[in-house]
């Protein structure tokens, strides 16, 4: 019979990051880190600003990664060493074949639309990535060009999503210390952005929070300190209400001074499913604490129902043996949380409380952020070696021998 086509999930993660370049021999490694990134965030489409990537390198990155992930890219023509916009495409989380995308390019190496499935009434959403300019006055020609081009292509879709770096906010308190946005700018995105009937999701989820998602690395001059949230994702205002889980997440390995934003996108019509039946974690079938209490709880029961003991009997006894398997596994599971992840944790907690903390100077405040900041991607940047290392090894234990890895790899 004929091929059912793929079946797109009830929910994917929109992720969003400035990789500050990956176009070169030497910072090619950036976008294995980003693919590391989404996998381990199940991020269904990541849109990544100042790519840097020519014709060529965009070629490779596709053939290196074709079996799992799809790449649209968007460059300027004669100046690939600047700019940059893309998106990845996550196979296994957006079911697809290539041609269902459609990528519009919009502003090349600045704007570019991509359409991938998913649960509406056209089969589609729409996704717009965008690296503005820095300069106040080309940013806000930037937003008012964007609402020409659409006005000028009356048949292209209108995007659900605007995601990237906008290097610019609406308001002073998204910026440290606060300044105001030029007035002509602000007032050229609010036109676009209301004119595509777009919202600042996460502003409307924490509209009390102060939060950023790009710092100056300068010690000294203008910059010094500056910290601002011009790293932002919309939607549009009829979906906000099947968004969830919007984020800025500092907690990821990526070598760039900007944060990964993101949210998810659920399908709210479809049935709940929980996570199910628990069951004990895999690796505690090679822990050795675990193994053997199991085989001494075992041996208790074995012997109390052979010699009837207070006379219990078998079936009661396979219960409560059930049950105080349960709790064990899920004791000592609790307890053998890898201390990094335990860390980084302790770490987010204590970065919550420092960027909320009112009884300190911005200085004190920027400090402990920034140090606290530093200390989490340390510890993401050695676990994702880590996990490469691992992932290698692996490899040259097994891909030469017939087996899952080998049928992958040919």
């Amino acid at each position: 019979g004929t091929r059912k086509p793929p079946r797109t999930k009830a929910k994917f993660t929109l992720g969003s990051i400035n990789i500050n370049g990956a176009g070169s021999e030497e910072t090619h490694y950036k976008w294995s880190d980003v693919i590391a990134t989404m996998r381990r965030n199940q991020i269904g489409v990541m849109v990544i600003q100042e790519t840097h990537l020519d014709a060529a390198r965009a070629s490779r990155i596709k053939t290196a990664y074709e079996k799992s992930m799809f790449l649209r890219s968007s460059s300027e023509m004669f100046n690939t060493s600047s700019k940059g916009v893309a998106m990845l495409i996550d196979r296994r989380i957006i079911k697809c074949v290539k041609e269902d995308i459609d990528t519009y390019e919009v502003i090349a190496g600045r704007a570019m639309m991509v359409s991938v499935p998913w649960r509406t009434a056209t089969g589609k959403i729409h996704i717009l990535g965008v690296y503005a300019p820095n300069d106040p006055e080309q940013n806000g020609a930037f937003w008012t060009t964007i609402a020409n081009v659409y006005r000028e292509n009356p048949d292209w879709p209108r995007p659900d999503f605007l995601a990237g770096d906008m290097n610019m906010v609406m308001e002073p308190r998204d910026r440290e210390p606060p300044t105001a946005c030029r007035a002509a700018t602000a007032r050229a995105f609010a036109d676009m952005t209301e004119g595509f009937d777009l919202v600042d999701g996460w502003r409307k989820e924490n509209p009390n929070l102060t939060r950023f998602t790009w710092r100056s690395k300068a010690t000294t001059g203008p910059q010094a300190g500056c910290r601002s949230r011009i790293d932002r994702i919309y939607v549009k205002n009829g979906l906000w209400d099947d968004t969830r889980e919007w984020g800025i997440r500092v907690n990821q390995p990526l070598y760039t001074d900007h944060e990964l934003t993101q949210v998810t996108l659920y399908d709210l019509t479809q049935p709940f499913i929980g996570k199910g039946r628990w069951e004990i974690p895999d690796f505690l079938l090679k822990h050795d604490g675990f193994l053997e209490e199991l085989d001494k709880m075992c041996l208790e029961t074995e012997r109390a129902t052979r010699e009837r003991e207070d006379n219990v009997r078998p079936q009661s006894a396979l219960v409560d043996l059930k049950d105080r398997i349960k709790e064990k596994a899920r004791a000592i599971a609790k307890e053998s949380v890898p201390k990094a992840r335990k860390k980084v944790a302790e770490l987010a907690k204590q970065l919550e409380t420092a960027l909320d903390d009112t009884s300190i100077t911005q200085e004190e405040r920027r400090e402990q952020t920034d140090k606290l900041t530093e200390e989490i991607k340390e510890i993401e940047r050695s676990q994702l070696a880590k996990r490469k290392a691992d992932t290698t090894a692996l490899w040259l234990l097994e891909s030469e021998t017939i087996g899952k890895k080998w049928i992958r790899a040919n």
